[in-house]
């Protein structure tokens, strides 16, 4: 807690100067070429029992060898809370909670083959759904006891890292360090010794290096690999792959898979493709699909608090209207989530992981001026 009050008392003395630095830079830069970037975006999640809604502002700028973007993300979510029909503690509620984040990019140009990479970040809220549910259970059953404390999940984040680009325009190999300290919502536990309460600081550090290549005219391909190190956690390993084909003038073809092992229990895999039709210049749409399947794992409160395992389809369609520097996307999508069935310890979640059928509905404007 100490560290976050520092850290945002930081970032509170230090925004000034940079907007400062910038309005300066800008003002300089009269005639040298600037690239504005102005980005806007919606997401809804829904369910008949959840929904999620999610906005996002962002506005970035090229100068030169600088490059930066600063955005602020708000999520609401709208949950029909309803408890295990056993839970005799429990009560139907409708619950309400909000995520507000404030994300920092930038990279420098080091010469013409290196570029160093930085990023910093605040949130305050709850990550997901499953965390707002799993702090509602918990208020419902202790919160009258003296050993319950009110969550407030928080956070903030930082990285660094550096970027070659061994074959200019072609080819690049990129590595990053990121921290993370997140402060969750923490579960409970009451046994002949009292209410026990799971840890509510968590501590990540994460290493990922990427590499990208042009293989051709018409063909790209990314690798990225990933370490993640969390606070009482076993290391976990992930790989992602993508391609993209342009299979004619008018088609792209994007495909994406990925794999994710933790020791000794969890494994994640998935695969997804896009198909994108330009019909006329300044036209495109899109079909895209993704189908994704984990082994369930153990969430980092309490035992209690365990995930069976997860099915999920995605299938969508889309549109993307481009026009000079400006580009406007409209997608809608269904989204099925299957689950194992539950254990014993988590069968007080039942109507958290029940199996569910989603409408997933996207917006996303950029504009370059």
């Amino acid at each position: 807690m100490n560290a976050l009050r520092q850290f945002v008392s930081a970032l509170r003395r230090w925004l000034p100067s940079l907007a400062v630095g910038v309005a300066n830079l800008t003002a300089a830069a009269e005639s040298s070429l600037v690239s504005r970037q102005a980005e806007a975006e919606f997401e809804g999640l829904f369910a008949r029992d959840v929904q999620l809604v999610q906005a996002g502002l962002s506005y970035g700028q090229k100068h030169g060898r600088h490059e930066f973007a600063v955005g602020v993300a708000y999520t609401d979510y709208q949950l029909d809370y309803r408890p295990a029909p056993f839970d005799f503690l429990g009560e139907a509620s409708d619950v309400s909670a909000r995520r507000v984040a404030l994300q920092f990019n930038g990279h420098r140009r080091l010469g013409e083959s290196f570029r160093v990479l930085g990023a910093a970040g605040v949130y305050e809220g709850f990550g997901n759904f499953r965390a707002v549910w799993f702090d509602e259970y918990f208020r419902q059953q202790f919160s009258a006891l003296p050993e319950y404390v009110a969550a407030s999940p928080r956070g903030f984040n930082g990285s660094v890292g550096l970027r070659w680009e061994y074959l200019p325009a072609s080819a690049f190999v990129e590595g990053t360090f990121g921290y993370l300290h997140d402060q969750i919502s923490p579960g409970y536990e009451i046994d002949f010794a009292g209410l026990r309460r799971g840890r509510s600081d968590l501590n990540t550090f994460a290493w990922q290096v990427a590499f990208e290549n042009v293989l051709t005219p018409w063909l790209r391909m990314r690798h990225e690999f990933r370490l993640t190190d969390v606070t009482e956690r076993e290391r976990r390993h992930a790989y992602q792959g993508s391609l993209a084909a342009a299979v004619g003038e008018r088609w792209v073809v994007r495909l994406t898979g990925g794999y994710t092992r933790e020791i000794p229990t969890f494994d994640a895999r998935y695969v997804g493709g896009a198909v994108e039709f330009t019909p006329a210049p300044g036209w495109t749409w899109l079909l895209s699909g993704r189908h994704y399947r984990d082994s369930g794992e153990i969430e980092n409160s309490l035992f209690t608090t365990a995930t069976p395992g997860l099915t999920s389809w995605q299938a969508g369609v889309g549109l993307r209207r481009t026009w000079g520097g400006h580009a406007l996307k409209l997608s809608v999508a269904p989204y099925f989530t299957r689950h194992e069935p539950f254990g014993i310890g988590t069968a007080f979640f039942q109507n958290l992981f029940r199996d569910r059928t989603w409408v997933q509905v996207q917006a996303a404007y950029s504009g370059e001026f």
